[in-house]
């Protein structure tokens, strides 16, 4: 067989490896173009650097084709494939970059919406005060009496359950159980309103925004879910902890969530992009607590080592911390004039520290167990804790004295919440029901208590 067979017949099989490696390019290209246009646009410009290459070629530039970057480009399929890796990635953070700033967006029209609403809360309350101020004598009790009296008791958990929060308007009561749900409550028909389902372990903890629109979840699933509280669809998770979920709390502006897991970590998030913003890491610390302040600039924690440890929000770096527990601290809360937080734990007693002079302000013994969560009352007056001796106190800040004992059927009460207006208080625990406690002041004096929920850490189960 001469030469020119040959290499006739080679010629020939190169061609068809070559129209087959372009049938195959062609079909690449066609995917890639139905997953993004700007693969389309380096697919213009792969042809255009062919064809230039083919012109060099026919032109005998063959010498200058191995300087000229755009022939290396044509000819060179690894370069050609890095130049799309980098426009792909570009084309991510482009991506990423706008969902960011929409997230933003999203921020800033929270807050003048959330300002809008609190001036408005501000002028309405300014007004009745005016008027109770005109039309109301001056009461003095002079006969003490209970703070609440038992309005109802709510069932329908089959678990545990782990934590109360009201709505901020006091209408709803959201509580988060063993059973691995969390239920919204009508306060003032006690019917079920939805019962919310997504997590696959305990629901350890919720939280309401300032303005009601949102609604938080943690669990012993690791996950941290946000809900619309309105109609029970679930809006987002957020995964970011290595362990169980065990506190989830909003800033006060509504515009960070801050959650806090069995890791021994505080993550902070944007709820409206899902964004891990930062964290709080204290190795030897050991988070157990949180609380934000009431103006949001502070944020307290209490841990294993036994410290209260105070944080400022916007650098989360560490200002102080209080020392005279003797053992772990599960709950810490702040007053409502912000001057002072109170916590308690396994060493049963409560404190209360001042955050103006950073020292112990006063001790009050009184439970037989671990206490589990603390609230106040927005005059500063009383706080209320509950405890795993199966009780619940109201306690006369000034003086440490018990005011009032909410008799329960709980062995363990895990959590309580009071409404934004001060005339519901809400208290859970092991006997899977929530008893739900109607304040006993006269419509014309001053609510007990704003809304200012706190975290709950679930109690640890054998096994």
């Amino acid at each position: 067989m001469s030469a020119w067979v040959i290499t006739t017949a080679m010629l020939a099989v190169l061609m068809t490896l070559v129209i087959r490696g372009r049938a195959a390019d062609a079909l690449l290209w066609q995917n890639l173009d139905e997953q993004t246009g700007e693969v389309g646009a380096l697919r213009v410009e792969l042809q255009d650097l062919l064809s230039r290459s083919n012109q060099l070629s026919k032109t005998g530039k063959n010498g200058d084709r191995g300087t000229d970057p755009n022939s290396v480009l044509a000819n060179d399929p690894a370069k050609l494939f890095g130049r799309l890796q980098l426009l792909a990635e570009e084309r991510q953070l482009i991506i990423d970059e706008f969902k960011r700033l929409g997230g933003r967006v999203d921020q800033l029209n929270y807050r003048v919406e959330h300002l809008a609403d609190r001036i408005g809360n501000l002028q309405k309350q300014q007004a009745l005060d005016a008027v109770t101020s005109r039309n109301s004598p001056a009461v003095k009790n002079t006969k003490k009496s209970a703070l609440f009296g038992l309005a109802r008791t709510l069932s329908g958990h089959k678990g545990d359950i782990f934590s109360v929060a009201f709505s901020p308007g006091g209408d709803r009561l959201a509580t988060g159980s063993e059973d691995k749900t969390i239920k919204l409550w009508d306060t003032s028909t006690g019917k079920v309103l939805y019962t919310l389902t997504g997590h696959v372990d305990g629901v350890s903890d919720v939280s309401f925004a300032p303005d009601g629109n949102l609604l938080a979840s943690s669990s012993w699933d690791r996950t941290v879910k946000l809900w619309h509280p309105q109609t029970g669809a679930q809006i987002r998770t957020f995964l970011g902890h290595r362990d169980r979920v065990a506190q989830v709390q909003f800033a006060p502006d509504g515009l960070m969530l801050a959650s806090l897991g069995a890791d021994h970590q505080v993550n902070l998030w944007d709820p409206f992009s899902g964004a891990l913003v930062a964290h709080l890491a204290a190795a030897t610390h050991r988070f157990r607590a949180l609380a934000f302040a009431p103006d949001g600039d502070m944020i307290a924690s209490g841990g294993l080592d036994s410290a209260i440890r105070l944080w400022r929000t916007g650098n989360r770096r560490e200002l102080s911390a209080l020392k005279g527990h003797t053992d772990v601290v599960n709950t810490v809360a702040f007053s409502p004039d912000g001057r002072y937080v109170a916590s308690a734990g396994k060493d049963r007693e409560i404190r209360i520290w001042s955050l103006n002079k950073r020292r112990l302000e006063r001790s009050i013994p009184g439970h037989t167990a671990p206490v589990r969560d603390l609230a106040y009352t927005p005059d500063g007056r009383y706080l209320i804790s509950c405890s795993e001796d199966g009780q619940a106190r109201v306690w006369d800040v000034s003086t440490g004295a018990v005011v009032q004992e909410l008799d329960g059927d709980a062995e363990s009460v895990a959590s309580i919440a009071i409404s934004g207006d001060g005339r519901w208080l809400a208290t859970a625990g092991d006997d899977k029901r929530i008893k739900l406690w109607q304040s006993r002041a006269s419509p014309s004096t001053e609510p007990l208590a704003r809304q200012h929920r706190l975290p709950v850490t679930p109690r640890k189960r054998s096994g």
